[in-house]
């Protein structure tokens, strides 16, 4: 079993590999054309969500032409006179964000080159993603930090990453580095590098006040692998979450006359996280009863096989945390992000 750690674990830093150098179009080499110069580096940053909101009739899919299969767009309830209908609730509501960077058909990521300046080709020398993620001190077995860097020549550069579970002010660093291609006049025009450039690109995972509540959604989407039951267990809970998310949005909107309530609210959320949640490893088990290997794969929940929805009176929590789907820590880091972004204090 895992338990909450209060204190500070040390941020592995991988080393960059350095820049490639166009060193025969540089100034000091002797080749240098008219103008050439040491990389200009152009930033460009975007702030992204966890989470993000859809409409459930988007994601209906085209039913078969018979019409048997239902499209649960919202929760089902008792039709008049009996049978079943659809009520007002959305199940489905917010889901885990995704971080896409297109490469391009040719997989070059041309498109983040198109800068140069008029007459001139960009031509890219390297590219190179870094993910810098922080250390949340209070989950550092989940999200003990670091920095990474990918490399075409290496692993490749993913360019897919799910955000449900990343902690908040993890950055993804695009570096491409590229030559400006032109014409030289003083070479009668031949093409030279004229300019070497580095665009970067900062992507930066982020949550507000008034979000909180989609990553509540999100979670509460998804099941603790096979056992059909989500990371918040018990819907009563479900509900004291939400309602908690929407004060902490309240308080939020009174800055700066109520930081006071907004401290409580978020101590308070964080709080009944902590105390409702039963941390582990995994919910699974795999034990070995002479030479055959036996998988009970919802070993949490006993030997009973299906269980309610209110986990705090049957098991005494409502949320479980787990190295998989570490629920309890994603909403703590969120808070911690929260109170040191709106406050200013470091929790």
């Amino acid at each position: 079993m895992r338990k909450l750690l209060f204190g500070a674990v040390a941020t592995t830093i991988v080393a960059l590999q350095p820049m490639l150098a166009l060193a025969q179009n540089q100034p000091g080499s002797g080749k240098e054309p008219a103008g050439a110069q040491n990389p200009i580096t152009t930033t460009f940053s975007v702030n992204i969500l966890q989470t993000i909101a859809v409409s459930a009739t988007s994601l209906a899919l085209p039913l078969p032409s018979s019409a048997t299969i239902t499209q649960p767009t919202k929760c089902f309830i008792g039709a008049p006179g009996g049978g079943i209908t659809q009520g007002t609730f959305e199940p489905i509501r917010f889901v885990g964000n995704i971080l896409c960077i297109d490469p391009g058909p040719n997989g070059d990521f041309a498109s983040f080159v198109q800068n140069c300046p008029a007459g001139q080709t960009p031509v890219i020398e390297g590219v190179k993603l870094i993910k810098t993620e922080p250390l949340i001190p209070k989950c550092p077995d989940v999200y003990p930090g670091g920095t990474f860097v990918l490399y075409p020549q290496n692993q490749g550069i993913r360019t897919w990453f799910p955000l449900k579970h990343t902690p908040c002010e993890t950055s993804f660093r695009l570096e491409v580095e590229f030559a400006c291609v032109g014409p030289d006049p003083r070479a009668g025009g031949v093409r030279v590098v004229r300019q070497a450039r580095v665009n970067v690109f900062t992507f930066t995972v982020k949550i507000t006040a008034d979000t909180l509540s989609w990553v509540v959604h999100a979670l509460h989407n998804e099941p603790l692998g096979v056992c059909e039951v989500p990371c918040i267990t018990d819907e009563a809970f479900f509900q004291l979450l939400l309602n908690q998310s929407n004060n902490i949005r309240t308080a939020t909107a009174g800055l700066p006359g109520t930081v006071r309530a907004l401290n409580t609210a978020l101590d308070v959320m964080e709080a009944t996280v902590v105390n409702r949640c039963l941390f582990l490893t995994s919910v699974a088990q795999v034990t070995t009863v002479g030479s055959t290997l036996v998988v009970n794969p919802c070993i949490l929940f006993g030997s009973a096989g299906l269980w309610g929805n209110f986990t705090i009176a049957d098991f005494g929590w409502g949320i479980v945390d787990t190295l998989e789907n570490p629920c309890c820590c994603k909403l703590i880091s969120d808070i911690y992000w929260l109170k040191l972004g709106l406050i200013g204090n470091d929790p």
